[in-house]
């Protein structure tokens, strides 16, 4: 077969594929295979104060506090904080087995905390804390358990504030301003550790005792353990039991008996055979600037937190500001979209609202001066579909009451402040922010540091590898970037390396409305649009949906058509009545065909972020770090299931067929 010709087999998969992607549905009932309704721990206090668990007849810690068998047996026997002095890379990354009380975490940050006071110019800048823990306590009971630890009281405040709902799947928690890390995996350990993605450096094989919980020491979890290790990876556990010594044996693992802690004979250490750390992650580790080309949330949100980890960002924008088009709105609401069943596509949602709210929460605290109001949402079934919808969603009671709870018609009219002729779902977290004031805001830190350069009106028309990586055509002359990041929205598919993304463009306008009768709407309200409660005298109200635009052009037919559809899907509501536009906004949302947003490196050195509809300021933020991670190989806030459903590469037609053609 001569170069550039496709035989005839790989033709036919190549178009079966084309239209199998056109005509793609997503299949809302299938979740990851790790989701399930999660159950709080059943735990009483013995008469020392421990926490005790009803279902393993186990301590959580010893009746002394715990924090010495935990400096001893895990921190000691991992060799920490030694090696953190010596460690090559800018991350050190601990796997622990039953998060608990999270008592072996808030040690082990004090002591990082320490360390990078001690020896603030070392390599390792950063410790991520990743456990996973099948029965979470209660908020009330972890603050009870916590009450011991005197010497840890501020660590344990914050993570008191910041402990996260009962939701199954990866919490990123950040502390000490993003240099330490906890992904909490809500789950059994068995069935998330295959979701993992990143390497461990040192396992905390925590946990009730073999004898007591026998499901979660399986040759699985062992397996697990040895897939994520590499040559310098080191383990410690308080038990010496058989089965825990024999199957790390069998993973590959180096086992050794020591001194246990106290009255304990015997505890187990090990270390991994294994080849060193791959070439691949050392590259991704070296990573020193990246090139941004977008002008939104995401590039925004992106370049935060690049900067964070000292990497120098370029940002490329068209336009003369940044948060000119998509993220040009005043107001935006922030919630996740539900599904009555569970499922990746709600696991990406929740994960991505609840990281959002700890990320805009945190930029606002250092000093960026932006409109935001967790003022709670109301979505009000105004169709029988929806009701029935809801009806669901509540009656399986997969999502927990502080994330969505039922409100009758009564019920939200007292929290809208408005009176409501419909039932609905209410997201209490929920709320809104001005997406346009928060990227300019950002912009205004950002330029405050030398490791950030903003190039306006700079129109990239095209990009193409070269020998040092991405070479770019714009209306400022050729670019050069080692690592180039597409995060324009709309224009995302227009490069040649990008074009094989299904991108759809659809216009959308947003009436900005000024109403004395609402004045006391107090919560975002969602029909079949939006209205959010005022803000410098004017509410957001929308919007519009036209595929057919060519350009985003403002419409005054578009603004009745928003005021039309409120008076429509409320009943005409006595409230709304001399509602008048005064102004509105218009541009176009990016979507592909299975409405989930994508994410990574689709060419070496080349990652895109985007297609997040009328979702971004939910999304942008969890994406961010999830693309960030990935260009310094540091853990992933995603599971394996979700990175796959997000990848860009999902769409590239080339590699679909010849991963079919191979199988």
């Amino acid at each position: 077969m001569k170069s550039g010709q496709l035989s005839a087999h790989t033709c036919t998969l190549f178009l079966i594929l084309l239209q199998l992607r056109v005509n793609y549905k997503p299949n809302i009932e299938v979740g990851p295979p790790f989701m399930s309704q999660l159950s709080h721990a059943k735990i009483h206090f013995n008469d020392q104060g421990t926490p005790v668990a009803a279902d393993f007849d186990d301590v959580y810690f010893s009746n002394d506090g715990g924090l010495a068998e935990t400096e001893y047996v895990f921190l000691q026997h991992n060799g920490l904080p030694q090696r953190w002095q010596t460690h090559e890379r800018p991350a050190f990354h601990i796997f622990e087995t039953g998060f608990g009380t999270g008592a072996n975490f808030l040690l082990s940050w004090q002591r990082f905390r320490q360390f990078r006071q001690h020896y603030p110019e070392s390599t390792c800048q950063r410790l991520y804390f990743s456990s996973v823990e099948k029965f979470p306590l209660t908020l009330a009971d972890l603050s009870r358990a916590l009450a011991v630890h005197t010497e840890l009281q501020p660590l344990c405040q914050q993570l008191l504030a910041a402990y996260p709902l009962r939701i199954a799947g990866c919490h990123r928690l950040s502390f000490d301003d993003g240099t330490v890390i906890l992904d909490l995996w809500l789950g059994d350990v068995n069935s998330l550790l295959p979701e993992l993605s990143s390497s461990i450096d040192a396992v905390y094989l925590d946990g009730f005792a073999p004898g007591k919980n026998p499901q979660m020491w399986q040759d699985s979890l062992f397996a697990g353990l040895a897939k994520l290790s590499h040559n310098a990876t080191t383990v410690a556990t308080f038990t010496s039991a058989g089965i825990v010594k024999r199957g790390l044996h069998d993973a590959g693992f180096s086992v050794t008996k020591v001194k246990g802690y106290g009255r304990k004979r015997e505890m187990l250490t090990a270390r991994f055979n294994a080849v060193p750390v791959s070439a691949a992650n050392s590259a991704a580790i070296k990573t020193q600037h990246v090139t941004l080309v977008g002008g939104g949330i995401a590039s925004i949100c992106t370049a935060l937190l690049l900067l964070q980890r000292g990497i120098k960002v370029s940002l490329l924008c068209e336009d003369n500001d940044i948060a000119a088009q998509a993220s040009q709105n005043r107001q935006g609401a922030v919630y996740p979209n539900l599904h009555a069943t569970l499922t990746a596509d709600s696991q990406l949602q929740v994960q991505a609202f609840l990281y959002a709210r700890q990320f805009y929460q945190y930029w606002q605290q250092q000093g960026l001066d932006f409109a935001m109001d967790w003022c709670g949402m109301l979505h009000l079934a105004t169709t029988a579909q929806l009701s029935e919808r809801q009806q669901k969603l509540i009656q399986r009671a997969l999502w927990p009451e502080q994330l969505v709870c039922a409100a009758d018609a009564n019920t939200a009219s007292a929290l809208a402040g408005v009176e409501l002729q419909h039932s609905g779902i209410y997201f209490p977290l929920a709320g809104w922010l001005s997406p346009q004031q928060f990227c300019r805001q950002a912009r205004h830190y950002l330029q405050q540091h030398a490791g950030f350069e903003l190039k306006l009106n700079c129109h990239v028309s095209a990009i193409q590898p070269n020998n040092t990586g991405w070479q770019l055509q714009t209306t400022q002359g050729v670019q050069q970037a080692t690592q180039l990041v597409l995060a324009c929205g709309s224009a995302l598919a227009s490069f040649a390396p990008s074009g094989f993304l299904p991108l759809n463009k659809i216009r959308g306008q947003v009436s900005h409305v000024q109403s004395d009768g609402m004045t006391a709407l107090k919560t975002v309200l969602c029909h079949k649009g939006y209205i959010t409660p005022q803000w410098q005298g004017l509410h957001c109200v929308g919007a519009t949906f036209d595929r057919t635009a060519a350009s985003a052009h403002l419409s005054a037919a578009d603004d009745a058509e928003n005021l039309a559809l409120v008076n429509q899907q409320l009943d005409t509501p006595a409230w709304f009545t001399g509602a008048s536009t005064l102004s509105a906004a218009a541009a176009f949302r990016a979507t592909v065909p299975d409405h989930l947003p994508v994410v990574g490196e689709i060419s070496p050195g080349l990652f895109v972020l985007g297609a997040m509809g009328a979702r971004g300021i939910t999304l942008a933020p969890l994406l961010s770090e999830v693309l960030v991670a990935t260009l310094r190989a540091e853990p992933l806030p995603l599971s394996r299931t979700l990175l796959s459903r997000v990848s860009g590469l999902r769409f590239q037609p080339l590699l679909t067929t010849e991963r079919a053609v191979t199988e």
